[in-house]
């Protein structure tokens, strides 16, 4: 009888260490950016963090990336808002997933206590992670905005403002995904759908696997975003 329950804890033990090494592996086949993106990344790290602009500005935004998509694939993005005057903060999260690192965004505003206001921001996965720190730190976040994306909790009574930015062909986040999960964003939500646009051209990083082709090129995408990114963060500050 033992040497039955041996081999059981034996095999058990094999197939969990088994799933550990296809899901490392797995992990490991990431999105890469741009050699473009790579310029704007330049010079930009900062203990393991990609960081655009001056920590003396007033406002701060904390950027999760995509699952599986290096974080220096949106450095346009960071590039842009440092251009407006914001202080944004992209951390490298583990194995480049946001639910290992949900809780990143809270050493980060540590670290930078002049900032008055801080909003997060999330491409897919990393939107739906952001948003999770958000719902159990809502003294901390002043605002959420989702790339393709959408909350992993129920915000529907509570008040904190969201901006969602989806696009209209997205093969991964489609629009009746995004449509489907209006009922648990927050009272205080304005949607935003790019037209012509997809999944991937939120980052610079090439095709994504499951993903559409867009209408529109990834710059055109990125110029709209960062536009209503930056209007409803300016209506925010009123």
């Amino acid at each position: 009888m033992k040497k039955w329950i041996k081999v059981a804890a034996y095999s058990v033990l094999s197939i969990f260490i088994g799933g550990i090494i296809i899901f490392f592996v797995w992990s490991q086949f990431t999105y890469k950016p741009t050699e473009e993106a790579l310029l704007l990344a330049e010079n930009k790290i900062d203990e393991g963090n990609l960081v655009f602009g001056q920590k003396e500005a007033k406002t701060g935004v904390i950027f999760y990336q995509g699952a599986k998509v290096e974080v220096e694939s949106y450095s346009y993005l960071g590039k842009e808002l440092m251009n407006s005057g914001y202080f944004v903060v992209m951390p490298k999260l583990p194995l480049n997933l946001a639910v290992l690192g949900t809780n990143a965004a809270d050493s980060i505003i540590e670290k930078y206590p002049e900032i008055q206001k801080w909003y997060v921001v999330g491409h897919s996965l990393g939107g739906s992670m952001i948003s999770r720190y958000a719902f159990h730190h809502e003294n901390k976040v002043d605002g959420i905005i989702f790339l393709a994306s959408y909350p992993a909790d129920d915000f529907s009574t509570k008040s904190i403002p969201m901006l969602s930015i989806y696009g209209e062909v997205d093969g991964l986040a489609t629009v009746e995904e995004i449509k489907n999960r209006e009922n648990v964003m927050s009272k205080n939500t304005t949607m935003h759908m790019i037209k012509g646009g997809n999944h991937a051209n939120f980052g610079m990083y090439g095709e994504q696997k499951g993903d559409n082709a867009s209408l529109i090129t990834p710059k055109a995408q990125q110029d709209e975003t960062i536009k209503v990114m930056l209007d409803w963060l300016q209506k925010q500050q009123k």
